[in-house]
């Protein structure tokens, strides 16, 4: 019963997170970067400014493309261009609207699942990879599971993106970020299934 209690208020608060006011939508996706520096620029050629930098591994959010360019978003709300040969992608778009992350049924899930003991925290500006904490952002052991992987949680019926960490957070443990302390006290302590995402 408890646990029916908290699956239904977590799914009304996802609906009421979702509905938001604002209508508008973006296909986003989640990418990582593979060369050892890359430059950020202010479009989507070499002749423009540079605006920041980013280093191999950083996992950022692809939010455009333009001829060879990708327009990233990285360390919280910050956008730029960089060239799409040093982004990989993932083949998993989610739709993001009003920050939160909303389920594409598309998803080609893995076989292998893993047992994990699963926390929640909230309250972060910006996760260990630079990016804004929102419905959908678990932090992982990286030696366990790598930053920008995406878990398929069949608690939630819901993809993940593994982009945070923290200090008690080693080996099969992960970190739920939620939108709201009662919502992780409601939730405590669980040992779930997660399925890794091809």
């Amino acid at each position: 019963m408890i646990k029916k209690i908290i699956v239904t208020t977590i799914s009304l608060f996802s609906v009421v997170c979702i509905l938001g006011t604002n209508n508008s939508y973006a296909a986003e996706k989640m990418g990582t970067i593979t060369a050892s520096t890359l430059n950020v620029r202010s479009g989507p050629s070499s002749k423009y400014r540079v605006v920041g930098k980013l280093n191999r591994g950083n996992n950022v959010t692809i939010v455009d493309s333009s001829g060879g360019w990708v327009k990233v978003k990285f360390s919280g709300d910050k956008t730029g261009w960089s060239s799409s040969k040093y982004v990989k992608g993932s083949d998993t778009s989610t739709e993001v609207k009003n920050n939160t992350a909303v389920k594409n049924s598309s998803t080609n899930i893995q076989n292998k699942s893993v047992k994990v003991v699963a926390t929640a925290y909230t309250g972060y500006s910006t996760t260990s990879t630079g990016q804004k904490p929102v419905w959908g952002t678990i932090a992982v052991d990286p030696k366990i599971i790598p930053y920008g992987t995406k878990v398929y949680i069949p608690y939630f019926d819901r993809v993940f993106i593994a982009n945070n960490t923290g200090g008690a957070i080693k080996g099969n443990k992960i970190d739920i970020y939620m939108n709201s302390k009662k919502e992780c006290r409601n939730w405590g302590r669980k040992t779930i299934e997660i399925r890794i995402i091809k």
